[in-house]
């Protein structure tokens, strides 16, 4: 700061001061209607006088600074000068009393302070200033009214590698904001990866420690999360004092919770932050016993697919409630693109008195309706710019197709099959009788084809390095396949994910020199092993668990970091859920910690897209905004037989029971319906028609009332209600069964990345080159054809530019993605081989070449620079051969090396690259030649237009 004069040196001295107290420091021009405090600079004051700082704490005005250059006498001239400013108050200026009470002098070092509150009080030295939060107690403690939430907020923590994200900080100050406007409930959209809990962890303390806010709800969309979610209070440290967030305030997550338990209540009262599932919340609510941990995931895992949300008849509260309608002052609904609508939409709505937060990366138009906005959000972050800030990284979609996954298959007469009772889980050997034509979309759930499986973890296993992850293979060496990249499968069902282990198991066992793979290589994540929660944290951390397989368990909300390979074989129809399953592999890593996992892993730059059912071209569907979210969902079919049981006929319950039979019947093969008709003593086809016909010709008299008798209707349904073996017999048809063939036939038909996502790409590059074409100086010398020099420096910022616009505008990336749409371009691409053609950054220059049409084959200048060289060294210097030595030529090579990898050289450039190289390269040439030779050099090889 010695360049400063000493009054400018005492303010940015003071401004630090203000900054770290929690005071936004602004010009007077920038001064905005927000809720945190503003420290105001060079403030307007009657008399056109102007204070140095002016303090607001929510929009009004609260003391005054006044600075001196550092050494000024801070006396009694100061002094009246900051009390003239402190009555100046101009009249459209909100002021929290007038004059403004509390008083500040201070030169960069030395800081007084006076509280005119106080009649008696006078400037007295202090150690620092007051934060917004002290300054309001003082206030309150002389009965100077401030009755705002908001009049203690500090201005939000700086952005850095220590604080806030950028995006993080700017979700928290539009809640912050839009709370201030008074708005009860705001949704924030947030990309995957972003930092949604650590972002509501920093909005819990601030409403804990400044806003007076006592009981905060954490709602969390499955169990596991709720885990995971009190884990991040436990480490997150941003507070006043660096303590962790539990160690300041209770946060409870409860289980096993009884609402009859004076102690359990006592503990739910005093937690600061409660963090639960709806469901978990609904059963406190009631009173009702809870359930434990894993079977809430259970039932979680059987539902999660239906892809919508929860189904079932919207739950009832009644009367007798064990949380007050005020219990909480807000409620932080995580994944808020489910959960809270629909059936469980009365929970949530019970809490009338807190503001409500929703978090989701997925917003629906359901979350919209229930926001009040119009498909906008509070705030909006999207993944776009989660890439270009490098919080999350970008897929590649990889696709094999087979003959089975793309056009179904046929099960020919005599093939031997395995049948499996999907609601009891009994085998049965089974001939075929008749050959059976099978669709793609039956396969893994009422066809298991095993060659299928072998066929797409075959493939994968062939190209995981050789296509996906090439810089991988060391050179003159074999793939490590223990430290394949971190890859998560997601399965149809939990027989499906054991299908896939086993198939992993047995086809990459040739891999490992012991003939089969090591233990923990492969695991399976769902519901249905012990400790799941336990078995994510190994997927994390541990470098030898290689490949998870899951259904659902690891399909929203799960943080794995060196998750590399996000593989599908299932489809997928909701585009939430899709999303959401995608977004496990977007999370970005620091190099050195992905090594730690993957030992032999260069950077995570992008994450791949496994696509083995065509999933990221199918079409998806987004769940319309509330519409009949009031109504009854239609009764399961145990549900529905129960209440028929019972004598709830009424037609509502006859006409489903008719459909469901009809539906069950016509897609149930022969000799199942036959074994019902020899239970039943009827087919489902003529007992759902009685009933149909019953109405249409009007046979039943009214339903009224289930204690009427109602006797011709339960007449109707008692063959099949008083039957019980045969309604065993209707839920086992309605679950279905699976056919395992024995083995299978199948092939691969593809395999390549997908062509429509590298033409986006390539198509993105080349627009951004002609927008740029003149702006960007190496852009310009190519898009001209110009005779300038390309320099390593130029190339480095058409590279940093580059990356800025998108991290899929990386050379390797773009150069694969030109030949996987090379074929039909009919053109060709010679691929990068070896860590020093990947490297060099020359290789822009062929690619812009390249997406300009310059050329019609797209070669790394490592490719072509050794013949280039051998033509400059057999050249004539005029009508003069150049006859270098043996020994010259190896020192000019070794230059043309250097040039071929970074660009035109110079004397200078050599010099800072090898002074021996440069030293011979002058002797070579002559100290007068050696720049204009290097200059020539360096066209010749990279192919530019000569002056």
């Amino acid at each position: 700061m010695d360049e400063l004069k000493p009054e400018e040196q005492a303010r940015v001295l003071i401004d630090e001061m203000l900054a770290a107290a929690g005071w936004a420091v602004v010009p007077r021009s920038e001064y905005m209607d927000v809720p945190h405090a503003q420290a105001v600079t060079e403030a307007l004051t009657k008399g056109n006088n102007r204070a140095d700082y002016q303090l607001y704490l929510d929009g009004r005005a609260i003391g005054v600074l006044e600075a001196k250059r550092l050494g000024k006498n801070l006396g009694a001239c100061v002094a009246e000068q900051v009390a003239k400013y402190s009555v100046g108050t101009l009249p459209w200026n909100q002021a929290w009393a007038n004059p403004l009470p509390f008083l500040f002098m201070c030169d960069g070092d030395k800081l007084f302070f006076r509280n005119t509150l106080d009649p008696t009080s006078k400037f007295e030295p202090i150690k620092k200033l007051f934060t917004p939060k002290q300054l309001v107690k003082l206030a309150r403690e002389h009965n100077l009214k401030i009755d705002s939430e908001f009049a203690a907020l500090p201005v939000l923590p700086p952005v850095g590698p220590n604080g806030l994200r950028l995006c993080q900080r700017d979700a928290i100050a539009a809640v912050e904001l839009a709370f201030k406007f008074g708005e009860r409930r705001v949704l924030l959209d947030i990309a995957t990866g972003a930092g949604k809990t650590f972002t509501a962890c920093m909005m819990c303390y601030r409403q804990l420690n400044y806003m007076h806010a006592e009981g905060i709800l954490y709602l969390v969309d499955r169990t596991n999360l709720g885990v995971q979610t009190e884990g991040e209070f436990g480490t997150f440290r941003l507070t006043e004092n660096g303590e962790a967030f539990n160690k300041i305030y209770d946060v409870l997550r409860p289980r096993h919770f009884n609402a009859d338990d004076p102690d359990d209540m006592r503990r739910l009262s005093k937690a600061n932050v409660c963090i639960c599932t709806i469901q978990r919340l609904f059963s406190i609510l009631k009173g009702e016993p809870d359930n434990d941990d894993s079977i809430d995931e259970a039932e979680e895992e059987e539902t999660f697919f239906a892809e919508e949300n929860d189904d079932g008849p919207e739950v009832e509260l009644g009367n007798d409630l064990k949380l007050s309608q005020d219990f909480f002052d807000t409620i932080i609904v995580d994944e808020c693109h489910r959960s809270i609508y629909s059936r469980w939409g009365k929970v949530l709505k019970y809490f009338n008195k807190a503001r409500i937060i929703g978090l989701t990366a997925t917003p629906t138009p359901q979350a919209y309706a229930f926001f009040n906005n119009v498909n906008k959000a509070t705030y909006r972050y999207s993944r776009e710019q989660s890439y270009i800030d490098g919080i999350n990284v970008p897929p590649r979609i990889y696709r094999i197709k087979t003959e089975v996954t793309e056009g179904g298959g046929l099960i020919s007469e005599g093939d031997k099959v395995t049948e499996v009772t999907k609601k009891t889980g009994k085998t049965k050997a089974k001939v075929q009788t008749t050959s059976s034509v099978y669709t793609s979309t039956e396969l893994d759930r009422s066809v298991v084809n095993p060659t299928q499986i072998e066929k797409v973890i075959t493939e994968f296993r062939d190209v995981v390095f050789e296509r996906l992850f090439p810089n991988r293979i060391p050179e003159n060496g074999e793939p490590d396949y223990r430290y394949i990249p971190k890859t998560l499968f997601f399965a149809k069902n939990r027989q499906h994910a054991l299908n896939i282990i086993e198939t992993i198991k047995r086809v990459f066992a040739e891999k490992f020199p012991e003939g089969h793979v090591p233990d923990g290589f492969v695991q399976e994540i769902t519901c249905s092993v012990e400790k799941p929660n336990d078995r994510i944290r190994a997927f994390n951390n541990d470098k030898n668990f290689r490949i998870a397989v899951t259904v659902t368990l690891v399909s929203t909300g799960t943080d794995v970091k060196p998750l590399e390979v996000v593989a599908f074989m299932r489809d997928v129809h909701s585009d939430v859920l899709y999303t959401q399953m995608v977004g496990r592999g977007c999370r970005s890593m620091s190099d050195d910690l992905l090594r730690t996992v993957t030992p032999n892993a260069d950077t995570k730059a992008n994450f791949v897209l496994l696509d083995a059912v065509g999933v990221a071209q199918s079409e998806k569907r987004m769940p319309k905004a509330c519409e009949n979210s009031s109504d009854k969902k239609p009764l399961k079919l145990s549900d529905l037989l129960e209440r028929i049981s019972h004598g709830e006929v009424s037609d509502a319950n006859l006409e489903l029971l008719a459909e469901k039979c009809s539906t069950i019947y016509n897609r149930t093969n022969d000799e199942h319906n036959t074994e019902f008709r020899e239970i039943a003593g009827f087919t489902l086809r003529d007992f759902s028609l009685t009933i149909f016909d019953a109405f249409e010709k009007n046979l039943l008299p009214e339903y009224t009332d289930i204690n009427e008798p109602n006797l011709e209707r339960r007449k109707l349904v008692s063959p099949l209600i008083n039957n019980n073996n045969a309604r065993v017999k209707l839920s086992e048809l309605h679950a279905g069964y699976l056919s395992i063939l024995n083995p299978g036939e199948d092939r691969v038909i593809y395999s390549e990345f997908l062509e429509e996502d590298a033409l986006k790409h390539t198509s993105a590059f080349e627009k951004y080159i002609h927008d740029h074409a003149d702006e960007i100086e190496a852009l310009r010398i190519i898009y001209h054809d110009e005779s300038q020099s390309i320099t390593n420096a130029m190339l480095c910022d058409l590279q940093q530019k580059l990356l800025v616009e998108s991290k899929m505008f990386r050379v390797p990336l773009l150069w694969d993605y030109y030949r996987v749409s090379a074929s039909e371009n009919h053109k060709m691409v010679i691929p990068l081989k070896g860590k020093n053609e990947i490297e060099s950054i020359t290789n822009l220059i062929q690619l812009v070449r390249y997406a300009l049409g310059r050329t019609e084959t797209l070669q790394s200048i490592q490719g072509i620079a050794a013949k280039r060289f051998g033509l400059y060294v057999g050249q004539q210097m005029g009508d003069t051969p150049r006859n270098f030595t043996p020994a010259q030529v190896e020192v000019l090579r070794k230059v043309a090396q250097y040039v071929a990898q970074n660009g035109c050289t110079s004397r200078k450039d050599l010099f800072e690259f090898d002074q021996t190289l440069a030293v011979q390269t002058i002797n070579i040439y002559s100290p007068a030649k050696a720049d204009k030779e290097l200059d020539y050099l360096s066209k010749f090889l990279l192919q530019i237009k000569a002056a």
